[in-house]
């Protein structure tokens, strides 16, 4: 796409109004993402005619554009030197917004994969000091640069945290939203594939691939149709990939990078495998390898590397193609590439569990385990955010300390006083008046304080108790060791699609539906149970003395009476869905574990209730088998429950509304 310009002389600039239209004249460039040589040529006319002396306003436009249109003509560090010689210029005009955008910049693209840590703690010092009024093209880079970095570590619930936030940025972009906002969906959908949630992953290739292709790129509809690919793969759908892949190879001839040619050659050699045809697959890696040498791209070596050595596994030469396949991983591994250290793994497992050498994939489980257990994927940032939380109770509650401090001290000075009325009226006189005083002041402490330790105890919005009720109450709680405990149930509640509500109808109706779901939840449960609000529209629930079947009907009453009816609001009625994870603590009788395991066990149930479609209960059994292997232990995350689900240490049964009283309670019995 050619990108027409009339361009301004020197003198135009100097006349009013000129800057304005120039402006214009670059931000339709950006808007319009055309990064072809005709733009460079157009871009450099225009370039050539603003005078050094140009209003800032102008010349960060003309940088901004320049960079954006040189994108693939620029080496690294002549991209690393425009991003600093435009933090230099709006430092210089006091632009805070654009030397943000500009630090986030440079952080993400000097970030190497092996010390991620390292930039992801720069990246947290430019975020402390962006405003809260900061454009939309700060943000969007921020989380963007968030959610690429920790996707590249294998920290995918936090990758994808940030890349849904990034997404929601995109949409108020003044420039290129629409094509921000299909980057994002693509990098969603390539997200949900490492995560092996392939159905999701396809949801978001359809929202992209729903903008019409003229304001698609070639290169990104290329990536688009590759990730439904493997999506597809990851399904078992063979023959729709192979259709959609054909798309792929018919759009590779308006792409001509050693990037697609590699991507493509990789991709279609992972088919090739998939179908059990790896002779076929050596050839198309052959091709890779020798590319790849010849472009010096060491990644796609590694990956010819792994996929060479599944292919000779395949053909029966399997210490050969073990060994590959371990070199690949171990490359993979130096430069912190976790996304290919997982799928390596799972490649060789797959392959060897095939060959029937189950004690070699044993070892790359456990090896593969450890990992998981190390990325600490959502353990991070949910911990950052129980300390916040823990902060802010500790800091009410020494006002209440305090307040009753000054309380002591006011009421020293009262008896004070009163002993000193008998010395003369005056002073009696002036002593009561004291007093008087004193003891409105007592009250209006003892109020405070008061309000101050109910804030603390409840949730203000919901009357649920609160988090850090949770943390008092149960802190001490025993390790579920003692023979005569009682037994707790469990249950983690979400609101479905509570964000659509509030976008919807508004966050006051939102809260409606809080207090809503409280009030049915108090209906459904008896006063020796216990309801917290966890956090947002999450709500947790503990039961005690009950019995199997007696608890089971009062979870479905509690679903029953929270979907039963919508609520009702300014005319109009919002339908309730509810999702929940249940777990019973201790999982077994011995488990010496807290009761905070048992909420990360419910917690994973919750996130497989979510993506299993929501409106839902998912409750979590062991099996006799993980009776002996899982003692003491709690998922990380929801893949690993599934993991575990796989390997048949634990069942998941679903609960929901619809569902008859008699038929689950059979099922639970099984």
């Amino acid at each position: 796409m050619v990108v027409a310009s009339v361009v301004p002389n020197r003198d135009v600039l100097a006349q009013p109004g000129s800057s304005e239209q120039i402006i214009q004249q670059l931000q339709a460039m950006r808007a319009a993402g055309d990064t072809s040589p005709e733009a460079a040529q157009a871009l450099k006319k225009i370039e050539s005619a603003i005078a050094d002396s140009a209003p800032y306003a102008l010349r960060r436009e003309l940088a901004k554009t320049r960079m954006f249109v040189l994108q693939d003509s620029l080496d690294s560090e002549e991209a690393l030197k425009a991003v600093e010689s435009l933090r230099k210029l709006a430092e210089a005009n006091g632009d805070v917004d654009t030397v943000s955008l500009m630090d986030i910049r440079r952080i993400y693209m000097s970030h190497a994969d092996d010390d991620i840590g390292k930039f992801i703690g720069q990246l947290n010092e430019v975020r402390a000091k962006i405003r809260s009024d900061a454009s939309p093209e700060v943000m969007e880079a921020l989380e963007l640069s968030y959610g690429n970095m920790y996707f590249d570590a294998g920290n995918f619930d936090t990758a994808l945290r940030h890349q849904l936030a990034a997404l929601d940025w995109a949409e108020k972009l003044p420039l290129g939203s629409d094509r921000a906002r299909l980057f994002r969906l693509g990098t969603i959908a390539d997200l949900y594939n490492a995560m092996e949630l392939p159905e999701q992953a396809l949801a978001y290739l359809d929202q992209a691939q729903a903008q019409p292709n003229a304001t698609i790129p070639a290169r990104n509809r290329i990536s688009l149709l590759a990730t439904r690919v493997i999506a597809l793969m990851k399904l078992d759908r063979m023959g729709d990939a192979e259709a959609v892949f054909s798309q792929v190879e018919d759009l590779a001839g308006s792409d001509d990078s050693t990037f697609t040619a590699l991507r493509i050659g990789t991709l279609r050699a992972e088919m090739l495998l998939a179908s059990a045809k790896p002779e076929s697959a050596l050839a198309r890696i052959d091709a890779v390898e020798t590319l790849a040498g010849q472009s010096g791209s060491a990644y796609y070596l590694a990956r010819a590397w792994l996929l060479r050595g599944e292919a000779q596994i395949q053909l029966n030469r399997v210490d050969a193609g073990i060994a590959l396949m371990d070199k690949a991983i171990d490359f993979f591994q130096g430069k912190g590439q976790m996304i290919d250290v997982l799928d390596g793994l799972d490649r060789e497992i797959r392959m060897l569990r095939e060959k029937k050498q189950f004690e070699g994939a044993l070892r790359l489980m456990d090896r593969r385990q450890q990992l998981w257990s190390q990325l600490f994927r959502n353990e991070r940032g949910r911990a950052i955010a129980e300390v916040e939380a823990l902060h802010t109770a500790q800091a009410l509650e020494h006002q209440v300390v305090t307040l009753s401090s000054e309380n002591r001290i006011q009421e020293q000075r009262l008896r004070a006083e009163r002993l000193g009325k008998v010395l003369a009226l005056v002073l009696a006189l002036f002593a009561i008046g004291v007093s008087a005083w004193l003891f409105r002041a007592i009250r209006r402490a003892r109020g405070e304080r008061d309000r101050l330790s109910e804030v603390v105890r409840l949730d203000a919005l919901t009357g649920a108790a609160s988090r850090y009720q949770f943390q008092r109450r149960h802190a001490q709680t025993p390790a579920a060791e003692s023979p005569g405990l009682v037994k707790r149930t469990l249950l983690l509640l979400d609101i479905d699609h509570f964000k659509a509500i509030n976008d919807q109808h508004g966050h006051e109706a939102g809260d409606a539906v809080l207090k809503a779901v409280v009030e049915r939840v108090r209906r459904s449960v008896t006063k020796d149970d216990e309801i917290y609000r966890w956090g947002g529209e999450e709500f947790l629930v503990i039961f005690k003395h009950r019995d199997d079947e007696s608890l089971f009907q009062t979870v479905l009453g509690l679903l029953v009476e929270i979907e039963s009816k919508p609520v009702p609001w300014h005319g109009q009625v919002i339908a309730v869905r509810i999702s929940g994870g249940w777990v019973q603590h201790p999982l077994d009788d011995g488990w010496k574990t807290p009761l905070t395991d048992a909420i990360r066990w419910a917690d994973a149930a919750l996130y497989h209730a979510k993506n299993s479609g929501r409106r839902r209960i998912e409750k979590v059994e062991l099996t006799d088998n993980g009776r002996l292997k899982l003692v003491n232990r709690r998922p990380v995350d929801m893949p690993q429950l599934l993991d575990w689900q796989r390997s048949g240490y634990v069942n998941l049964r679903t609960v929901q509304s619809g569902d008859s009283s008699k038929k689950e309670t059979e099922e639970l019995s099984v």
